[in-house]
């Protein structure tokens, strides 16, 4: 009964470590695609359940540079600080990104640590992270789909007071070439 009982622990010890190696190794995994992100772009559809927009993402270093088709505005955004263009109206409005939810979106794709904390979930080939952030005593709910083989971002769903805002990724593409200015906060529309 002794031998039984040091069997069963041992397979119980071994099973729990083996899993909690396989977690540090898949979170791993994901930190490292998102930090070789940088020169990276990609196509991405935002839909709110009543409207559906089109635009390219890129990132550069600290700086994320989103670039919607309809209506034709930009929105760079860094960890402090972000800037919204609106290309019709010719006009930019600057904000801090501490208390808003572009945040998230930052932190996803250039905080090292936002992934090593949360727990996820394996399904149908995909890496599903779950995590509630809150931004100015919002809570807003996130699951964040990557596809497993190969590693990809997939999708980002964010909810909060009732809104879903749903972004999916396709057309990755790496090691882009971007000038300078193309992520610059200096005022584009100076007369």
């Amino acid at each position: 009964k002794q031998i039984n009982l040091l069997f069963y622990a041992i397979l119980f010890f071994t099973i729990l470590f083996s899993n909690n190696l396989a977690c540090k190794e898949i979170v791993y995994k994901i930190e490292k695609y998102l930090n070789d992100l940088n020169f990276f772009s990609s196509k991405f559809i935002q839909s709110n359940g009543a409207s559906i927009e089109e635009g390219y993402i890129y990132i550069k270093n600290t700086k994320i540079r989103l670039d919607y088709f309809r209506p034709h505005r930009t929105l760079i955004i860094s960890k402090k600080k972000g800037v919204y263009i609106n290309h019709e109206l010719k006009e930019e409005e600057f904000f801090s990104t501490e208390k808003n939810i572009v945040k998230i979106f930052y932190d996803i794709f250039l905080d090292n640590n936002f992934f090593s904390p949360l727990l996820f979930k394996e399904k149908n080939g995909e890496i599903i992270f779950q995590k509630n952030v809150t931004i100015d005593s919002k809570v807003n709910k996130l699951k964040i789909f990557f596809e497993n083989k190969p590693l990809l971002l997939r999708k980002i769903i964010a909810e909060s007071e009732g809104e879903i805002i749903s972004i999916s990724f396709n057309d990755h593409s790496y090691n882009n070439v971007f000038d300078e200015k193309f992520f610059s906060f200096v005022p584009m529309y100076l007369d």
